[in-house]
């Protein structure tokens, strides 16, 4: 099975709260960040879009950190993000999925999250921005991942808001 997640859905303030409650309630061992860019786009703390603890930092202070102290691994497979954002209808990504024998990065990046899948005692997560998964690339990526490398046998599934709160 692998799970994905969109912490979009929690307003700032709970943001990090609920991610980590959600996968520690999940018994999530690896978060896979999918997003082409969990940087933040501005360095000063104090700008729209400084640094915040759902952002990859330095020091342990952003969201790598956090999960190392709760005990969850974390990886950033950069050749899974969206690689044109603002193409809300993914078409290059879909173009790239449909030609697996291409060397696209995003090819490369299942390759490298099928060997984590499969990792003995593994529970899988993979994480974006966007609150709604039907309009995600992550629906699109868990899905490859399953088509291409699991015979689609693997099992995906969208993490409500809290595990507690099972819709």
């Amino acid at each position: 099975m692998i799970y994905t997640l969109g912490y979009g859905r929690w307003p700032t303030k709970i943001r990090l709260e609920r991610l980590i409650q959600t996968l520690l309630e999940t018994e999530i061992t690896t978060l896979v960040d999918i997003r082409h860019s969990p940087c933040p786009s501005q360095v000063n703390p104090l700008a729209r879009y400084g640094p915040r603890d759902w952002h990859l930092l330095d020091g342990g202070i952003g969201l790598n950190g956090h999960l190392r102290q709760v005990g969850i691994d974390y990886q950033w497979i950069v050749e899974l993000g969206n690689p044109q954002k603002n193409d809300r209808e993914m078409r290059i990504l879909r173009a790239h999925l449909a030609v697996p024998v291409e060397p696209w990065p995003v090819n490369r990046g299942l390759e490298l999250l099928q060997h984590l899948v499969r990792k003995k005692g593994q529970r899988c997560c993979l994480l974006c921005a966007c609150k709604d998964y039907d309009r995600c690339h992550r629906k699109l990526i868990a899905e490859a991942v399953s088509q291409r490398f699991f015979d689609g046998m693997l099992e995906v599934r969208e993490l409500p808001s809290s595990a507690s709160q099972r819709p």
